[in-house]
């Protein structure tokens, strides 16, 4: 990417019946190279926002309430000013590139005492992950002067606030333990199982070799990547079976199988009873009581 393309894009709409839930305030693609880079949460002018920056190379770091956490490729923190963080290019770093979106609104507030109160606000994410993949959208749009409401600003804003509650739900703490390598193959298999995906895209998605990751994976996890994938998949299908009228033939293909005669080849071997069975019981299975396959 050129530098010419580096951009920043302001929204100021006057809408206040619509932006008071959640709106945007400023989305951009930056690349810093010098050590003078540097915000700090207590000397911003634009108050009452919330900030999502993810990393797309290099690295930045930020301190957050006196804890300093390195900002790498794959990883994304969220803060809100006015409070006790500074982001800044650290003299060890060359570089750092990342894209970030600003919100504000009751909703994106709520959003960021939820993230604050689920993680340390600094996230890992697959790039192929929808909040990474949307604030890529949000700066296209932007880009090509498509958001030229509030309407479509608040709608953009409530729609990543949303896919940011969805992906921190699916984080367990145990995670901030793992290798990054199993962090990504793990963010990998959730977000991607409703794709004809296996062992061999996880490994890949975790950058070693199928051997390697197999026997990491079951060190840290406590289960093998397709038993983790089936996991992820049936409890899936559990809540579709509950909470949807899909036939089964379309819940499996939703779940990442081809039809409905393996996803029942399945869920009786991880469950003990058919699809058809668990959906008329409304069964409230958790995944933790899976028999692994």
């Amino acid at each position: 990417m050129s530098d010419s393309q580096y951009r920043a894009v302001a929204f100021r709409f006057k809408e206040e019946s619509i932006n008071h839930l959640a709106q945007l305030w400023s989305v951009g693609w930056d690349l810093q190279s010098s050590p003078i880079y540097s915000w700090s949460g207590t000397e911003r002018k634009d108050l009452g926002k919330v900030i999502f920056q993810v990393t797309l190379s290099g690295y930045g770091e930020i301190q957050i309430d006196g804890r300093t956490h390195r900002v790498q490729p794959g990883q994304a923190f969220i803060v809100k000013s006015p409070s006790d963080y500074r982001y800044y290019l650290p003299e060890t770093s060359e570089k750092w590139e990342f894209m970030y979106v600003t919100l504000f609104g009751k909703e994106a507030d709520r959003c960021f005492e939820h993230i604050k109160e689920k993680t340390n606000q600094v996230i890992r994410f697959h790039p192929e992950s929808v909040p990474v993949k949307l604030v890529k959208q949000i700066y296209d749009e932007a880009n090509s002067k498509n958001i030229t409401s509030a309407y479509k600003g608040s709608s953009l804003a409530y729609q990543f606030i949303m896919e940011l509650y969805e992906y921190v739900s699916a984080m367990d703490r145990e995670m901030e333990d793992w290798p990054e390598s199993i962090v990504s193959a793990v963010l990998f298999a959730r977000h991607s199982y409703h794709n004809p995906i296996g062992p061999d895209e996880m490994a890949d998605a975790s950058g070693l070799s199928r051997y390697h990751f197999t026997r990491i994976f079951k060190k840290n996890t406590g289960l093998t990547p397709i038993q983790y994938l089936t996991n992820i998949r049936i409890a899936k299908a559990l809540e579709l079976l509950s909470h949807t009228k899909y036939t089964i033939e379309e819940i499996a293909v939703l779940v990442g199988y081809t039809n409905a005669n393996y996803l029942n080849k399945v869920c009786r071997k991880v469950t003990g009873k058919s699809p058809g069975q668990l959906r008329k019981e409304k069964a409230g299975w958790q995944q933790d009581k899976f028999i692994q396959e």
